[in-house]
């Protein structure tokens, strides 16, 4: 780090913690904390809007081609209608039992979310897919057929909500220690941290 970084850090550290002892010690850290709780609905809500977009997709999430996709046939029974926010996201959903009658003659009863099926869908076999892991057939994904972009598509969406979590929930414990200790104290401790290293 050459000097005019450190005089750039120096500066926005003597600017936050003048900052924080014009607040005081319990409107400054009350104004960190706000930042913890911001963070924390900023999880929820990203977390909810790409579950919302996830949930449009109807397949099985399978993305590579083994194990193999095998032909079904799905028979609507109970529905029920969770919303307006869920584990589905933003909106109204359909969560529906259904029968699920495999090429080889198999019987599944298995509950699918994301309004995969619906009432209206009652009466009348739904074309469907199913992809087992393991032996035996002890882990199966059930839904109806998609092409396979849509699955890459929502399984890069699911490492970038990780990551993004990832990101805030690091902002989160940035902002909390701050709360904890104070502004000046938590900049005395990252500074003598910072010359130890540099005196090995």
């Amino acid at each position: 780090m050459n000097d005019g970084d450190v005089d750039q850090t120096a500066r926005l550290q003597g600017e936050q913690i003048a900052a924080y002892e014009r607040r005081g010690p319990f409107w400054g850290r009350l104004t960190q904390f706000a930042a913890v709780v911001a963070l924390a609905v900023g999880i929820v809500g990203a977390t909810l809007v790409l579950d919302t977009v996830a949930s449009f997709y109807p397949g099985t999430g399978v993305v590579k081609s083994t194990p193999a996709q095998r032909p079904a046939e799905a028979t609507v029974d109970d529905c029920r209608r969770v919303g307006p926010v869920s584990g589905d996201g933003f909106g109204f959903w359909w969560h529906c039992a259904v029968t699920v009658r495999t090429d080889d003659g198999r019987e599944v009863r298995t509950v699918v979310r994301h309004s995969t099926v619906t009432p209206d869908d009652r009466g009348e076999p739904v074309e469907f897919r199913e992809v087992c892991h393991g032996k035996g057939n002890t882990d199966c994904r059930y839904g109806r057929p998609a092409w396979r972009i849509w699955a890459l598509a929502l399984a890069v969406l699911g490492i970038m909500r990780t990551g993004l979590v990832l990101v805030l929930l690091m902002g989160m414990g940035f902002y909390l220690l701050r709360t904890v200790v104070g502004v000046p104290r938590y900049y005395a401790w990252i500074n003598r941290r910072g010359r130890s290293r540099r005196w090995r």
